[in-house]
């Protein structure tokens, strides 16, 4: 019987586990034999013919630990996989070899083992359904930038008023300092300027031909190499404009996309911000759902995991960044970010994602949830039709077409079911979905 390999385990803190594996003394002469064996066939000792030499004169010529690194790495494989199986270890990814000697041979290793989920008490928790109330007074709120932005600016005979336009010649001085000359200056009136606190509030009640003089003092606070210092202004008011907001005619209404009238205009605006409200208080009611099942769960998974999840998160973001034409490379410059600083950033972010769908996954197992091949097909096709362009339907492809792109899809069909499920008996709900080498 083979001399069983002396292994030793310690769990550490991050879900991975320590392995330190050596062999006993009759395996590690037997191994040692194995490598003189191996040797014996490629070397040349003096005074043999080549394969002849004796096993005890190549072990002179070269010594047990030379010998023995010539079989370390095939070695180390074969105990790992021993190792995995005597302990009934699942790994999640690879592990890592921390440290190895040779004589006699040992090996110490971090294995990221697979994800785990308890979920508590799940079926106990409950969330009040989402209400979603749509008024006509919304749809009016929908309608009036269109109005707005049809609106003619026209000349008005009286005072100005915060979001009218003035024109105007203005000088204006800090000392003996020009900071502005101005001729047939167009301002619009806001509420807050933004350059210079009270500049725009200056002109509030001004008429056609009012001449306007007056100062202000720039902040403290203020970045411009004026701060603290006293502007004069002087104004010469010539025009005041406001917009007058057109009548919502039938003829208008048709003017602002596939509408035969106002009241087709309402109606199908109603039905549109319905559906978006709905959708985003759907959206917003199963983030509560899963957020609290992963409160009450406990949930543990390696580094590793995480790494994935932020792997997948920045692939996302490449392909969205694509579509509107920049590369990952000049967004992230844009944001003034390296790759490795969003990186970093994204893992708060990764560790809830990967939750999400550790939770879901146990949930699916749980309720009995099962996904048949055609619905997953129907999925795999649904997902692919979005492609936008050739190239990324082919990544599509290989992605879900794969065994774990195949298992996501399961994953999110049987997620999908079991809200479905929970809201025909409760019209309440928990939750709705959407190797062994070191």
């Amino acid at each position: 019987m083979t001399e069983a390999l002396l292994i030793t385990t310690k769990p550490r803190d991050d879900h991975q586990l320590e392995m330190h594996i050596q062999l006993g003394p009759e395996r590690t002469e037997e191994t040692l034999l194995r490598a003189l064996k191996l040797v014996a066939k490629k070397v040349r000792i003096p005074g043999f013919r080549p394969g002849k030499a004796p096993h005890a004169a190549i072990l002179r010529q070269y010594g047990r630990e030379t010998l023995l690194r010539e079989i370390i790495d095939d070695l180390g494989q074969e105990v790992f996989k021993e190792a995995l199986a005597d302990q009934e270890i699942s790994l999640y990814g690879k592990a890592d070899l921390t440290d190895m000697t040779v004589d006699p041979p040992a090996f110490t290793l971090v294995l990221p083992l697979q994800p785990t989920v308890e979920l508590g008490d799940y079926r106990s928790i409950r969330l009040e359904a989402p209400t979603v109330n749509v008024t006509e007074a919304d749809v009016a709120a929908l309608i009036a930038p269109e109005l707005e932005s049809r609106a003619p600016w026209e000349t008005v005979e009286r005072p100005a008023a915060i979001g009218d336009t003035i024109v105007m010649d203005i000088q204006g001085t800090v000392g003996e300092t020009s900071i502005m000359d101005n001729h047939d200056w167009e301002l619009l009136l806001k509420e807050e300027s933004g350059w210079l606190p009270g500049f725009d509030a200056a002109f509030v009640g001004v008429q056609a031909g009012e001449v306007k003089d007056f100062a202000l003092t720039y902040p403290e606070g203020s970045s411009s190499r004026f701060k603290g210092q006293q502007a004069s202004f002087h104004a010469v008011v010539k025009t005041v404009k406001s917009k007058t907001t057109p009548e919502l005619t039938d003829e208008l209404a048709k003017t602002l996309g596939e509408y035969e009238s106002v009241a087709d205009l309402r109606t199908k605006l109603l039905e549109s911000l319905t559906k978006r409200r709905t959708a985003d208080a759907e959206n917003k009611f199963n983030e509560d759902a899963i957020a609290a099942v992963i409160a009450g769960a406990t949930i543990a998974f390696p580094p590793q995991a995480v790494d994935d999840t932020v792997h997948d998160m920045v692939h996302d973001l490449e392909h969205r960044v694509q579509e509107i034409g920049y590369t990952l490379e000049d967004y992230l410059r844009l944001q003034s970010m390296t790759r490795e600083q969003y990186e970093q950033q994204a893992r708060p972010s990764a560790e809830q994602r990967l939750k999400g769908r550790l939770v879901l996954g146990e949930l699916a197992k749980r309720e009995g949830l099962t996904v048949s091949a055609e619905e997953a097909q129907a999925e795999f096709d649904r997902l692919i039709g979005q492609a936008e362009e050739p190239a990324h339907a082919d990544e599509l492809r290989k992605l879900f077409g794969s065994d774990a792109g195949q298992a996501m899809i399961r994953q999110g069909r049987a997620g999908s079911r079991r809200d479905r499920t929970h809201r025909s008996r409760t019209g309440r709900g928990t939750c709705r979905r959407g190797s062994a080498d070191y």
